[in-house]
């Protein structure tokens, strides 16, 4: 597989990827609009496409914060045929290098945690930090959510700076539930959210981070 990246900079560059979006999550509210990508982009922003010949297959897309370190990486997008082929992590450093090209020393971005394949990238990967759990934090959203609270944890990616070292560690458990039963709304899925946002959510108020995820096992690692 030859994949091809390119920086995206202008609303024709960018056309493709709201469609995109759609076809890979389903619910419009997850679209983000040709022009608020741009309006990004002039300000500091950026989008990312991987092509396979002239076929999107994946991108991504993020914007500067009231830190002007930090980029928030909003989404990666992934074609299903491409899973599972690395593209995302590829996309994830590909970023991470325009970045350090852009004199940005950190990302930033939320995950639902009851998704361990993405856990699996940020924390095990990447080596991203989970840093604060948001309850509910975009409102319903549909597509592949279903109508569950969109509960999201917050991961920060330190590009410079080494992992620090913790001395207290623990793990808790993810109940089983699949991507399916999250985007059909299954009783068994609103269970487990709530069962990680009562057993999240209060440690990393308390200063815990989220450091690593064993997806077979069904365990995160919070450290302190």
């Amino acid at each position: 597989m030859t994949i091809e990246f390119r920086v995206l900079r202008t609303a024709d560059e960018v056309s493709e990827l709201p469609v995109f979006e759609d076809r890979i999550w389903g619910g419009e509210d997850e679209r983000v609009s040709v022009n608020m990508m741009v309006a990004c982009i002039d300000e500091g922003g950026m989008a990312l496409g991987a092509y396979d010949a002239d076929r999107l297959v994946g991108s991504a897309f993020g914007f500067r914060t009231y830190d002007a370190r930090i980029l928030h990486s909003h989404y990666i997008a992934v074609d299903p045929e491409y899973r599972r082929s690395g593209l995302g992590e590829q996309l994830k450093r590909r970023q991470a290098e325009w970045c350090s090209d852009n004199g940005v020393t950190a990302m930033r971005w939320t995950f639902d945690p009851l998704q361990l394949t993405n856990a699996h990238l940020n924390l095990n990967k990447l080596g991203a930090l989970g840093v604060s759990y948001h309850v509910n934090h975009y409102g319903s959203l549909g597509g592949i959510n279903g109508s569950l609270p969109s509960d999201r944890l917050t991961v920060q990616w330190e590009l410079e700076r080494p992992r620090p070292l913790f001395g207290e560690q623990f793990v808790l458990t993810v109940p089983p539930v699949s991507p399916e039963q999250i985007a059909a709304s299954a009783p068994e899925a609103l269970t487990a959210r709530l069962a990680i946002r009562d057993a999240m959510g209060p440690h990393l108020s308390e200063g815990w981070r989220v450091s690593a995820v064993d997806r077979h096992e069904r365990t995160y690692t919070l450290s302190r």
